[in-house]
């Protein structure tokens, strides 16, 4: 990996949680993939008070597999450890309950106990009214963290690391693979997913159905799973023949409560790419949402990319 292209999404451009955020990372975005000479098409999404706006680079009518790698950045959590399962969406969400909730609940609990309890039996004005303007503060900042939340500030395995690598893989790529391969970085990859939606909307209108290969959480991890859609066995089993470890990855079926709450869901023919460690028999990344999500692994950056390219350069 180059190591100056691996440290600007990490590090210049490592937080994309604010839409500002997002428009100075998609600027230096465009001007690396301009120099692969793609063109670059805006999808918008849209759903009540919340926009994603995704790029897909490369000719639409041409395009024969795309790389698809989500750009947003999680919001902080407020918590030591959080979980996160690259191929459960119905895990991950039941596993952040606590994370979202718990210190809500401290937070509410503090505000109550200043309210009812301490406040009346503040006899000094001076002292009432610190005490009131610091439950004012903390009932705003409970709102906002549960509304919006607050920005992440690390996150270089989820996603900057398969920014970087996919970047990479466009620049490897000859002329004519160009022309058949696109890179997908879609925004609002939360909830209702909003961006995958926008996308799949996309590729329908435009009478397109390309090879989808997301790259989740690539950056660290001692196990490699290819997680696939039903009907897509054959491209995971494929993608998986090019790895240049040699080392058998397994190829884990989405089930429908795999897909639930999940980009998968709206990508019919898609594989995706994740590493972490195994839980039980789901594949769990450690650390996103927090400070500590500053370690990766160059080596198995330069593994997924060497497959990616093996893959891609079989097709042409």
């Amino acid at each position: 990996m180059d190591k100056q292209r691996l440290e600007r999404y990490t590090k210049e451009y490592g937080c994309r949680y604010t839409r500002r955020q997002k428009n100075k990372f998609l600027e230096v975005l465009h001007k690396e993939m301009a120099e692969c000479d793609y063109e670059s098409t805006d999808i918008q999404g849209k759903r009540l008070f919340s926009r994603a706006n995704n790029v897909l680079y490369g000719n639409v009518k041409q395009m024969k597999q795309v790389i698809v790698v989500p750009y947003d950045t999680p919001e902080k959590r407020f918590w030591p450890t959080v979980r996160y399962y690259p191929l459960n969406g119905s895990k991950t969400i039941s596993k952040s309950m606590v994370p979202l909730y718990v210190p809500a609940i401290v937070l509410f609990v503090v505000l109550f106990v200043g309210v009812y309890l301490v406040q009346p039996k503040i006899s000094d004005a001076m002292a009432g009214l610190l005490v009131s303007s610091s439950m004012f503060l903390i009932a705003i900042l409970l709102i906002y963290n549960l509304l919006h939340g607050f920005s992440n500030r690390k996150n270089y395995n989820r996603n900057s690391a398969a920014i970087a690598c996919a970047v990479e893989v466009a620049h490897s790529l000859s002329k004519e693979e160009r022309a058949k391969t696109g890179f997908l970085f879609t925004d609002k990859n939360k909830q209702y997913f909003l961006g995958a939606e926008a996308s799949a909307n996309y590729f329908h209108e435009q009478h397109k159905q390309p090879e989808l290969i997301v790259l989740d959480c690539i950056g660290k991890g001692s196990c490699m799973q290819i997680g696939f859609n039903p009907q897509n066995r054959k491209l995971a089993a494929e993608l998986a023949k090019h790895d240049p470890s040699k080392t058998t990855i397994e190829c884990v079926k989405l089930n429908e409560t795999m897909r639930s709450q999940h980009m998968m869901a709206y990508f019919k023919k898609a594989v995706m790419v994740a590493c972490g460690e195994l839980e039980g028999e789901d594949l769990c990344v450690l650390g996103t949402h927090t400070g500590k999500d500053t370690e990766l692994d160059e080596g198995l950056l330069d593994r997924v990319k060497k497959m990616l390219l093996g893959y891609l350069k079989h097709q042409s």
